[in-house]
């Protein structure tokens, strides 16, 4: 590897960098069966130059954190494709996202460095593992410059990408509340890189694979997990530690734990022992990660007997956010079967949406709801004589502390009520990160007894005032019991390069 921070350094003198801001960015489940779309990212992200930048500016996005730095940087908004976790894309549209990140960035000219936007567990046919691919795809078109990149804490990380990218930062929160920030932290250490800061990223991997419910940052064993990596490199006088705690439901080599530390070059030996010995930290731990929770049936009785609400049923299996399609019945039909006196559920169904759109608040249904998309997330509830309550385009600005100020949508969404269970009927799955897909078909959440959030930990950025959560171990393509997954290839083990 070449000397790009002196490089860098050399060639500006005392102008301000030009600095490329781009991003791909996907949570794929290899084992969902919905694939991911050009459309899908369309929808989500997939813009150029000034639209990029007007749809993330003040956006606790990760480009919200980049375009921060406008004042230290001339920023050129390159090309961002985004979409919501599903299966893999095709390779045609990988080859469409591809084409146009090296037109875009060619079309751009010459700069001084880059600000990438990445996931980290983005799997495409053909391709295991996209964000190799994406960085190498840059590199071509913007030579010898540094690099410097955001990560989810779910990133399965190729024991390559470091070659590619000098500095990797990663989110250090699930839910993810500190993307902005993240991108900000990036920003500021690719300016020390090309001030002259010989700056590196070292990597290493465990094979242990964890479910995303034990992952949560403010719980064990992550949290203490996290608190000693930090005060390690502290004390070891590196620049920082990150810790992804990997994204299971892919069955790629690279899925697993990894950690990966930001060191001067001149360090490199002392950040590879910080890495490795919060590897075998982690693998120290693995028996803190195990969980047991209970069956729909049981989960629900629970819930039911719980004297104060709300109460958060975390249908964990049908993890929209993990790439699920949000159409999982087995809790909905357990609220039906012992009759909940006031539960909410949001199912995806286009479905049954556009025929609750075309007949109208007031009217009386009959339908076959949600388990539509595949085999893996339980079969149609038939429902009869459910009431149309109330009809939304299904439009909001997000209020709460993910991707806070963005624009979201769930496409044409229904209220129905069977019984007490009030029945949202989306058009498409959107993760259930923020209350405002409740408040804006007149739900206030704070006066719901049961809330089924069809997440593992990051339903908690819309619904932290839950009085208690029940995590459900149901059926669907993100189970809390991660043998059940037709695992083919062997996850690999890394200790970090000390030279």
């Amino acid at each position: 590897m070449t000397d790009r921070s002196a490089t860098a350094a050399g060639r500006l003198g005392t102008k301000r960098p030009r600095v490329a801001v781009a991003g791909v960015w996907h949570e794929t489940n290899t084992y969902a069966s919905r694939p991911a779309t050009l459309a899908d990212f369309e929808e989500f992200e997939l813009l150029s130059g000034a639209a990029l930048a007007d749809h993330n500016r003040g956006v606790g996005s990760v480009i919200g954190g980049f375009l921060d730095a406008e004042d230290t940087f001339d920023l050129v908004p390159v090309f961002s494709a985004g979409a919501w976790p599903s299966g893999p894309a095709s390779a045609e549209t990988w080859a469409t996202i591809r084409e146009r990140l090296v037109r875009e960035l060619a079309e751009a000219g010459p700069v001084d460095g880059v600000l990438l936007n990445l996931h980290g567990a983005m799997v495409v046919e053909g391709c295991d593992n996209v964000e190799l691919a994406t960085a190498r795809a840059v590199r071509q078109v913007v030579g010898d410059v540094p690099i410097a990149a955001v990560l989810d804490l779910h990133a399965n990380l190729a024991p390559e990408l470091p070659d590619e990218i000098e500095v990797l930062v990663g989110y250090d929160t699930y839910p993810h509340v500190d993307m902005r920030e993240r991108g900000q932290e990036a920003a500021e250490l690719l300016g020390r890189v090309l001030a002259g800061e010989r700056l590196v990223t070292v990597l290493a991997k465990t094979p242990l694979l964890t479910c995303p419910l034990a992952q949560g940052t403010e719980d064990q064993p992550m949290k203490g997990l996290l608190t000693r990596a930090v005060e390690r490199g502290r004390e070891a006088g590196v620049v920082r530690v990150s810790i992804a705690a990997g994204f299971p439901y892919d069955d790629v080599p690279t899925v697993g734990n990894s950690v990966y530390v930001v060191a001067d070059e001149s360090r490199r030996a002392v950040a590879a022992a910080v890495a490795d010995e919060t590897v075998a930290d982690i693998e120290a731990r693995a028996a803190d990660f195990e969980l047991h929770r209970p069956q729909p049936d049981k989960a629900v009785a629970e819930a039911l007997e719980q004297p104060t609400g709300p109460v958060v049923l975390a249908d964990v299996a049908d993890n929209v956010g993990g790439g699920c399609p949000g159409d999982g019945t087995a809790v909905l039909a357990e609220l039906l079967a012992q009759d909940a006196p006031d539960a909410v559920v949001i199912i995806a169904d286009r479905e049954v949406a556009a025929a609750a759109t075309a007949a109208g608040v007031g009217a009386r249904l009959d339908v076959r709801l949600g388990g539509k998309t595949d085999d893996l997330h339980g079969d149609p509830v038939e429902v009869a004589g459910a009431e149309v309550v109330t009809l939304s385009d299904g439009n909001y600005v997000s209020t709460g502390t993910w991707q806070h100020g963005q624009h979201f949508t769930m496409g044409p969404t229904a209220v129905l009520r069977v019984g007490g269970v009030r029945i949202v009927v989306t058009d498409r799955p959107v993760p259930p990160f923020h209350r405002d897909q409740l408040t804006i078909v007149g739900i206030d959440p704070a006066e719901v007894s049961v809330i089924v959030a069809k997440s593992a930990v990051a339903w908690r950025a819309a619904f932290g005032d839950a009085v208690a959560a029940i995590e459900v171990d149901g059926p669907g393509a993100c189970p809390i019991d991660l043998t059940r997954l037709p695992r083919t290839t062997t996850p690999i083990r890394l200790r970090a390069r000390a030279s």
